[in-house]
Formats: structure tokens, sequence, C-alpha cells
């Protein structure tokens, strides 16, 4: 068996292939001279020769562009309105988000008392808010369910309190003064 006496030898006087094909089988071979007679190797020799005598399989063939991805496919039906409960959502989204800054706004509407000052937190939020209201109504949407988003992450930030403060540096000392 002339691939057992000299693999590297035996795949060269092979036919050409395919071009990765015929490295990995260089590589098996390379792998197999490299090793002393043995069991090893002759176990290595065998997968070359059934590496070698494999068919080939077929390259991947690339979709057609007139088959849509299935990206493309969920699009399309969620826009058709998947079924009566996501066309009651969708038709309904701009009512319930209408209702919920109305409740946002009249937690934040609720009268601030005045001894607390001009420059109180509470007091100035609530004036920013009440005059983003008026002058940009789906900003003030956005930005309550940005902060909606904040508060229900809150919580998980709570949970990891505790391990943050191992992350953060230590405080530097200032070097001492040279007398």
């Amino acid at each position: 068996m002339a691939a057992l006496d000299d693999p590297v030898a035996w795949v060269s006087a092979q036919a050409p292939t395919d071009p990765v094909r015929r490295r990995v089988l260089e590589a098996l071979a390379r792998r197999a001279a490299a090793q002393p007679a043995g069991a090893l190797r002759e176990r290595l020799v065998q997968a070359l020769l059934r590496r070698a005598q494999a068919e080939p399989s077929a390259p991947p063939t690339a979709p057609t562009a007139n088959a849509p991805s299935p990206l493309t496919e969920l699009v399309a039906y969620l826009q058709a309105g998947a079924g009566p409960e996501l066309r009651n959502v969708q038709a309904h989204r701009r009512t319930w988000s209408a209702l919920r800054l109305s409740r946002r706004m009249a937690e934040v509407s609720a009268p601030v008392p005045d001894h607390l000052g001009p420059l109180n937190s509470q007091a100035l939020v609530s004036r920013a808010l009440q005059q983003l209201q008026g002058l940009s109504p789906d900003y003030l949407q956005r930005l309550l369910s940005q902060l909606d988003t904040l508060a229900a992450l809150a919580p998980l930030l709570a949970i990891e309190g505790p391990a943050d403060k191992a992350l953060r540096p230590a405080a530097r000392k200032a070097p001492a003064r040279r007398r």
C-alpha cells in the first residue's frame, strides 16, 4: 500500500480535486507521515483513504434572488395583522399611549407645596414636563416611555448593587509630600 509508505507522495499523485479538499488531504497526509510506524499511523492513513474515496459534498447553493428571506416573511406576516388580537392591539396603541400620557401628566400636575422653594427637584420636573406637553406632546410621550423602561430596570440594578462596588476603582491616595 503506497499510502502507508509515503502518504504525502500518495496524495500528490492523486487526481486534482477541490482545492479545499486537497488541502485537508495534504494536512492529514503530513500528520500521518510525521508519526512513527505503528497503530496511530495506520489509523491516520485509513482516515486519509476514507476521505480520499468519499464523494465530495455538493457546494451549498446560494438562495435565489426571488426567494424571500425568513425575516421578510415574518415582517409580511406581522404587517398583515396576524390574527384579530394583533389587529386590535395595532388599532388601539395610540389610544393606550394617550391614556398613559394623560395619567402620567395627572400624576406630575399634582400641586407642589409652595414651601419647597423654586429650585426643588419635584417643582422643577413638574414645570418642565408641563411645558414640554405644550411644546411637543409626541416627544413627551417618547420620554415618558423611556422613563417607564428605566423604572422597570431599576429593580435589576438594585440587585446588582453590591457587585457594582467591586468594579469601581479604588480611591487614589494623594502622593506623600517630600520634606
